[in-house]
């Protein structure tokens, strides 16, 4: 259960002329005899010189969805002519880690691979990585792009052996149909009891007009529908990991989670939430179809021209806009930001230390996916004039970009994402930058890992808790729930780990 939870090499060829002919020689060459001048060796060099040989080298990566083969993708045919390669670019689509594992094992390691953080700490023990820390002055790209937390998500033991694909951006929020709002003459809530008031009206005021009692205030996806909610406590949603006061606090069992637990079955069984909304499967049909009025949900969901036609081609009238953050108990929040989390991460077998040729090409190469010009706007948009060409100084996408479907898979070091999503959804720019405004909660949850010969029973976690939120357990019981956690799953053991993490990587001090 998750946590409720990316110039040629130019062989310079030296060519010594040796001119011996001076002028008591010239009188001893034959009749008709001529010596070359610097100009016609010159260009007898430049005629008989070879191009240098593509450098080639090996990349795997864990991936879904597929992608179209490598002399049909025009992303890795024109990285490969940019940079005088033949990189052999594959994804994992099943079973990654097994063909990885039997790879290595059989000494044929892929030159770059993805791996885990589980898998990251095996093969540093194996001694089979490279630390990439010792080569960043190769990477000045990487070393301008990557934050200091971004570094920091690829090291191991004071090392750095993986570079983390750089982060996406927050995009959910809270939306709430202004339509019905303004129908019941009620303004937009801005704290948590206002909140429960536009719940409550939605649910009992009849909002569509249609004369049922078929309407309910908040719908979503199982527990993170709440996290706007738990975040107004002052409190991160259930299974991460917080700082608080230089201490790592496990949020399910602060006792905050205890109120804000409450409020929430509060809100259920007054019978103002979707009663399905632990098993939903599209609660976003449901709120298109008019059978909720606010929403846990990302930006790129509802506010795209094709969803905007989908729920106006249900009701013209219907209008959803984006819910600030709440006032609460614990301060003003939506929901919460994982400083530690990244897309996958890669690294560089060793042995790469045995083929400075090709190690060097690997490190062009990553540097050069890296710049926010040429390499950058490759990986991300495709091929300049075909898929994408720029405007005052913006990409625009060109109606090709649809060639470019797998991009992201070779987008191994990320990129700038408001720069990308304002690019690829230029009319969506204010949700983006609301969403991503928006005060949240930081947890540093992607940072921290089981101590060995633990392992974490998330299923009773998550069944209590719904349990309280549904009154099938009374919030009495939560303190002895707590003690159970902690004495049965190893909660002080996890979070003196998770403190010693955190410490090393400096955010506890």
């Amino acid at each position: 259960m998750q946590n409720w939870k990316s110039g040629f090499i130019v062989l310079l060829l030296c060519v010594g002329l040796v001119l011996t002919a001076c002028a008591a020689d010239k009188k001893k060459e034959p009749a008709g005899s001529t010596s070359p001048t610097p100009e016609q060796t010159d260009q007898g060099a430049k005629e008989t010189a070879k191009p240098a040989e593509p450098v080639k080298f090996s990349v795997f990566i864990a991936g879904s969805g597929g992608n179209p083969p490598q002399e049909e993708d025009p992303i890795l045919q024109q990285l490969n002519k940019d940079l005088n390669m033949e990189m052999d670019f594959n994804i994992g689509i099943t079973e990654y880690h097994q063909v990885l594992t039997a790879r290595i094992a059989g000494g044929t390691p892929p030159d770059v691979f993805g791996v885990t953080q589980g898998t990251l700490k095996t093969f540093v023990e194996q001694d089979l990585l490279l630390d990439i820390g010792n080569y960043l002055d190769k990477l000045p790209n990487i070393k301008n792009a990557y934050t200091e937390t971004d570094l920091k998500k690829g090291m191991f033991n004071g090392k750095m052996y993986a570079l983390a694909k750089r982060p996406s951006i927050p995009m959910d929020s809270y939306w709430i149909r202004a339509d019905w709002l303004k129908k019941l003459d009620m303004k937009v809530p801005t704290t948590l009891e206002e909140f429960k008031e536009v719940l409550v009206a939605f649910t009992e005021k009849d909002p569509d007009g249609n004369n049922k009692k078929d309407t309910y205030g908040l719908t979503g996806a199982d527990l993170p529908a709440f996290n706007g909610i738990f975040s107004t406590f002052g409190i991160a949603p259930p299974g991460h990991w917080m700082i608080r006061d230089n201490k790592v606090v496990y949020s399910t069992t602060d006792p905050i989670t205890k109120d804000a637990l409450g409020f929430i079955a509060g809100l259920i069984k007054s019978g103002v939430v979707d009663p399905e909304i632990v098993t939903n499967q599209n609660p976003l049909d449901k709120a298109f179809k008019g059978q909720a009025g606010v929403i846990a949900i990302n930006w790129s969901a509802i506010a795209t021209e094709a969803a905007k036609k989908t729920y106006k081609d249900i009701n013209a009238n219907a209008e959803w806009i984006q819910l600030d953050a709440l006032t609460g108990p614990g301060g003003k929040y939506f929901s919460i930001w994982d400083v530690g989390s990244s897309g996958p991460m890669i690294v560089l077998s060793k042995a790469l230390e045995k083929e400075p040729e090709k190690l060097d090409k690997v490190l062009e190469y990553l540097n050069y996916i890296t710049d926010p010009g040429k390499g950058q706007l490759t990986v991300n948009y495709g091929i300049e004039g075909k898929h994408f060409e720029m405007v005052d100084g913006k990409v625009k996408v060109l109606p090709a970009i649809t060639e470019t479907a797998y991009a992201w898979q070779v987008q191994l070091t990320g990129r700038n994402e408001m720069d990308y999503l304002k690019a690829k959804f230029p009319d969506q720019e204010t949700e983006i930058d609301f969403a991503k405004n928006l005060p949240r909660i930081n947890v540093y949850s992607s940072f921290v890992s089981l101590p060995e010969q633990v392992i974490a029973d998330e299923r009773y976690e998550y069944e209590e808790l719904i349990k309280f939120m549904y009154d099938k357990r009374p919030l009495a019981e939560f303190d002895a729930y707590v003690e159970k956690l902690n004495s049965t799953f190893y909660l002080p053991e996890r979070t003196q780990k998770a403190e010693s993490e955190l410490k090393a990587l400096g955010y506890v001090k």
